[in-house]
């Protein structure tokens, strides 16, 4: 079964100051009048003494010494509430709760211990895994009982949260935490846990508001409620929790950078996405990959930061396994009618591969027409006959290559010309 944890901070705008509950309980009558005798309460100090160092042994030798007396009730529900204590402390359980239940059912412990013992087998029922018995237990003491503390509705709380009875544990914990002098991180996580399993996403979300304002350096709390706000689609709040967490300097794994990186990118806000991918980049909290640099680069071409996205473009092809972000690259640079790096970031898709033939077609349509502006017409014209050779550029490339050929043979006739002119020129001695 899940154990639920006490984790928990928060701060309720109407906290009592007392940390307890009156019952307005008539006051308890015990069964007798009995005390300690002079020569028993000696033994008792000694005891106590042995307890309170964990000398549990001599504790215990002591008490089957005392046993061998004759003791009254009053004297003897004293010594099953020690042995209780003694074997909670030892991790007996079942001996413990056995000790307890003897000293509660002979009702003569002064108020003060009955309700002690009462408390005292209500929690050792719990780690027991008897959260019924000890919910029962805890019942039966509130009605004798004159108060009731804030950690016992805490206590009860708890175990119906184990019991998995979440509706029930709610009003017992908020109980708890109004009658509490100061908030109590585990009691309020405990809460917040509840209300998400209740599915009481904005219930959660408020709790977390609050466990924030008591520890702000708490980096779970901060990832928690931006995933409340995210699955409550609050986009603006989710978003603006990361933002926070990282101004406090919270969001320094790669994880959790990424996750603002793509909140800003949601939220269509790419220069920010940017400069959160890139600081992450740089300061190596986010892995240099392929993966995160062609990611960079998209985001800075959606922000017009051209410069910036071809710096990230170029990373990412240094470890891409196929020639598609040069493609990509190429077309920038073309563009920008930088034709040399145009030309570098094509031959480098094509020699890459692991193009369909669609983008095969388009890389050698684009170089031809690159080359072209480059004055390189031979090679144009070699680049567009192995465009020609794919359906969706074959079209575009013949049109190209007549073009080409045309202006390749004007050329060639000019080049001609000027070369019987100079001939000419020279044979006359001019």
């Amino acid at each position: 079964m899940k154990r639920y944890v006490f984790i928990v901070l928060i701060i309720f705008s109407q906290l009592a100051l007392t940390g307890e509950e009156l019952t307005g309980n008539p006051e308890r009558k015990r069964s007798n009048s009995e005390a300690f005798t002079e020569i028993v309460y000696k033994k008792f100090e000694k005891i106590l003494e042995f307890i309170s160092e964990s000398k549990y042994q001599e504790a215990k030798i002591d008490i089957d010494m005392l046993m061998q007396k004759r003791l009254n009730d009053y004297e003897k529900a004293h010594i099953h509430q020690y042995l209780g204590w003694i074997a909670a402390a030892e991790e007996n359980y079942s001996e413990a709760a056995k000790n307890y239940e003897i000293a509660i059912a002979s009702d003569a412990l002064t108020n003060h211990s009955h309700f002690s013992a009462m408390l005292q087998l209500a929690q050792v029922y719990m780690v027991m895994g008897q959260y019924q018995k000890g919910i029962d237990t805890l019942h039966n003491y509130y009605k004798i009982t004159d108060k009731i503390s804030d950690t016992t509705f805490a206590m009860e709380a708890n175990a119906y949260a184990q019991l998995e009875k979440f509706k029930q544990a709610i009003p017992l914990l908020l109980k708890a935490i109004n009658l509490s002098e100061k908030p109590r991180e585990q009691w309020m996580y405990l809460l917040y846990s509840l209300h998400m399993e209740l599915s009481q996403f904005q219930e959660a979300a408020n709790v977390l508001e609050k466990l924030i304002e008591i520890n702000p350096n708490k980096k779970d709390y901060w990832i928690r409620l931006y995933s409340v706000y995210f699955n409550l689609k609050q986009d603006k709040k989710a978003l603006a929790t990361l933002v926070l967490a990282d101004k406090n300097g919270l969001l320094d794994d790669e994880k959790n950078r990424l996750m603002l990186y793509k909140m800003y990118a949601l939220m269509e806000v790419p220069y920010k996405a940017g400069q959160v991918l890139e600081d992450g980049l740089k300061k190596g909290i986010v892995k240099p990959s392929f993966k995160h640099w062609d990611s960079l680069g998209k985001v800075w071409y959606t922000s017009a930061e051209m410069d910036k996205a071809l710096e990230a473009f170029d990373e990412a092809s240094k470890l891409a396994t196929d020639g598609k972000i040069d493609f990509q690259r190429a077309n920038i640079y073309f563009e920008r009618e930088d034709w040399k790096k145009a030309k570098q970031a094509l031959r480098e898709a094509i020699e890459k591969g692991n193009l369909t033939d669609t983008q095969f077609g388009n890389t050698w349509l684009l170089l031809g027409m690159v080359e072209s502006e480059m004055e390189n017409i031979p090679k144009a014209i070699e680049a567009l006959k192995n465009a020609k050779k794919y359906d969706n550029a074959r079209k575009n490339a013949i049109q190209w290559i007549d073009h080409l050929e045309k202006k390749y043979a004007r050329q060639k006739v000019q080049q001609e010309r000027e070369q019987i002119l100079t001939d000419a020129v020279e044979s006359t001695g001019g």
